[in-house]
């Protein structure tokens, strides 16, 4: 009965020291995509209005959408998109169409890419979302900085979350808008 007792708490001990480890797993831009957790990103339908987009990424608090036709992605419409392209000319917003808007035939990578890929069509295209897709070219999702740098985090949560305090800086009470 005590071998019984002593196995147990051996086996307890091996269980807190892999929940207390903060890495299983080496961090590497050689990651797959798929590896990551990205955030739900909203698919719309072609033909929608620009209202209709815009109440999606308040609802859904994203920055972007993608667009597809015929479970085809045709193009992305972003918050900076709005921005540049619709509200700016005040326009109808119950009325325009999207595809009128977004950017079409976007930059995309394969779910099995590499997040180095996905930080260097960021970097080279001065863009913040690419499409993802599965080998049948049907949409796996969206990838976006903020998935990357949250993947990131997540591997040196401690030494994030541990920063000493510096002078003359404090925290913000709020998101920041940018």
């Amino acid at each position: 009965m005590t071998n019984d007792f002593d196995d147990e708490l051996k086996r307890m001990d091996e269980l807190e020291q892999v929940s207390e480890a903060p890495i299983n797993k080496a961090l590497s831009l050689e990651d797959a995509i798929s590896d990551l957790e990205l955030r739900n990103h909203p698919t719309v339908q072609s033909g929608s209005t620009l209202q209709s987009v815009i109440d999606i990424l308040r609802v859904k608090k994203v920055g972007a959408v993608m667009v597809e036709s015929n479970e085809k992605i045709v193009g992305v419409m972003t918050e900076r998109d709005f921005l540049l392209r619709a509200i700016s000319k005040g326009l109808d917003m119950n009325k325009e169409r999207i595809e009128d808007y977004m950017t079409e035939n976007p930059e995309t990578l394969d779910a099995e890419d590499p997040i180095a890929f996905a930080l260097n069509k960021m970097h080279v295209f001065g863009i913040r979302h690419i499409p993802i897709l599965n080998q049948d070219q049907s949409i796996y999702g969206l990838i976006s900085v903020k998935d990357i740098i949250a993947h990131i985090g997540n591997y040196f949560s401690e030494q994030i979350l541990n920063l000493p305090p510096q002078h003359g800086r404090s925290a913000l009470d709020r998101p920041e808008g940018g």
